[in-house]
């Protein structure tokens, strides 16, 4: 075993909670200060930040062994390195405080040379922000907008202020006419904040819900957290937003602003200003077939009867910039499955497999639900271990998950933790047979007993995926 094994664990949930010390220490009691109660899914990512932490944190220990044999001698050193090594929370603690004036020089100087190429290049900045959706949105307008212009996107969980400041840096070029940047969120004020680096030009609003209300405390905070895209978008900017959203609708009067704003809507919400005359989706070739107002017949290859509305979105974002419906067409036909959010895999004996493991929303899950019971030929098994960071919601919206799976899953696979239980709760007030609830302790273990619960022909939906720092 490697003897820094304790000491890098302890430095690896720091980085699961961002380097927040707050709730790192909060964590390291939860999880075990020493071993992890649980089995660990993933592993540190050295990054430069992290080496850092870790080079200070060990020089401080060395130091303290150092300090006590040049003061009391070798025995009482040994005694140190020995003590010292059970200390590492505290000097990384330390380190990250130290490194605080280091960490935000480095950040200026990348977003300040960031925002020197955006004022010197005549790039369009569409930003989308939302509490769900924002992955599939980015790939969508992604493909469409790719037909005519040079566009660049940032890449997976890449939505704060450095991490898109150095993505800008090393990605932006002289020819570039679109950057997709999404905006990421823990708390009030963060999405203003990025917007003041990189105001958008086009600014996207895909949908609010109680995701993350651990840090945002409450759905009113996070609609107002939102918002601020549209606050501190460019005075001239087009904004677009989704009409299926109830809390979007309710609030938008109060922060457009006089704003020019735009409405798209998977279900035809008269707000919106494109509709969709006809859809079939096809559940053998796993696609939409729509009749756009005004477009005309499009093939959208994804699962999701949401991901008709950022079509709409992308549409409507592809007019802005100039491009024709057969461009856009183009650009629908050849969207990818985002990877981990109802992408469809095809499995051994005809099953298939959705892969929504990076999914973990309230409306995402509905959605997901809803996605499965469109396979009408094929017996149903939906997997979760439900959802994190929603607060005092917790109950209320397991529970009404459990519901809407009654009817809809032949199986349930729930994994044993904090929140599973008010899903069987929700299963049970619906007469789900017990039977057909089936329980594991991890992950891991239900992956290994999958063949002994899926048949032939199967569709097997995993939702949601817990990171190491939840319980």
């Amino acid at each position: 075993m490697n003897p820094l094994f304790i000491p890098i664990y302890q430095l690896y949930l720091l980085q699961l909670e961002n380097y927040e010390l707050g709730r790192y220490w909060t964590l390291l009691f939860q999880k075990g200060y020493f071993f992890s109660k649980t089995p660990l899914r993933k592993t540190i990512v050295w990054t430069q930040k992290t080496v850092s932490i870790f080079g200070l944190a060990f020089l401080f220990y060395v130091g303290c062994a150092w300090v006590s044999y040049f003061l009391l001698g070798t025995i009482p050193a040994c005694i140190s390195l020995a003590l010292g090594f059970c200390l590492f929370p505290i000097f990384y603690t330390v380190a990250s405080i130290c490194l605080l004036p280091i960490d935000f020089l480095v950040k200026q100087f990348f977003i300040t040379k960031a925002k020197r190429m955006l004022s010197s290049s005549d790039v369009k900045i569409i930003g989308i922000a939302g509490s769900y959706g924002k992955t599939t949105m980015k790939s969508v307008l992604l493909s469409v907008l790719s037909t005519k212009l040079q566009v660049i996107a940032t890449p997976e969980s890449v939505n704060t202020p450095i991490g898109i400041a150095q993505w800008l840096v090393r990605t932006l070029k002289k020819e570039t006419d679109v950057a997709v940047i999404e905006y990421g969120e823990h708390y009030k004020g963060d999405i203003a904040g990025l917007c003041e680096v990189f105001p958008p030009d086009i600014a996207v609003l895909t949908g609010i819900n109680e995701a993350h209300l651990e840090r945002l405390k409450t759905l009113g905070t996070s609609i107002a957290t939102m918002f601020e895209i549209v606050e501190h978008a460019k005075p001239h900017a087009h904004i677009i937003l989704n009409a299926d959203d109830e809390h979007i609708k309710s609030s938008y009067k109060i922060y457009e602003k006089d704003k020019q704003v735009f409405f798209y809507s998977s279900i035809n919400d008269p707000l919106s200003q494109m509709r969709v005359s006809k859809r079939v989706f096809d559940e053998e070739k796993l696609r939409w077939t729509c009749v756009i107002e005004g477009v005309g017949t499009v093939t959208i290859p994804l699962l999701g009867e949401y991901a008709i509305g950022d079509c709409l979105a992308a549409l409507m974002v592809g007019k802005i910039l100039g491009l024709t419906n057969e461009d856009m067409k183009k650009g629908l036909i050849g969207i990818k499955p985002v990877p981990h959010r109802l992408e469809p895999i095809q499995g051994k004996g005809d099953v298939l497999v959705i892969d929504d493991s990076y999914n973990g929303n309230p409306d995402g899950v509905s959605e997901a639900i809803r996605v499965l019971a469109r396979f009408k030929k094929r017996r149903k098994v939906f997997i979760t271990p439900g959802l994190v960071e929603i607060g005092s919601k917790t109950a209320s919206i397991h529970e009404r998950i459990g519901r809407e799976l009654a009817g809809v899953a032949d199986r349930v696979i729930l994994i044993k933790n904090s929140v599973t239980s008010f899903i069987e709760k929700g299963l049970n007030s619906e007469k789900f047979d017990e039977t057909h609830i089936i329980w594991f302790n991890t992950a891991e273990e239900a992956h290994a007993s999958l063949s002994s619960v899926v048949q032939a022909h199967d569709v097997v939906l995993f939702q949601n995926d817990w990171g190491d720092q939840y319980i």
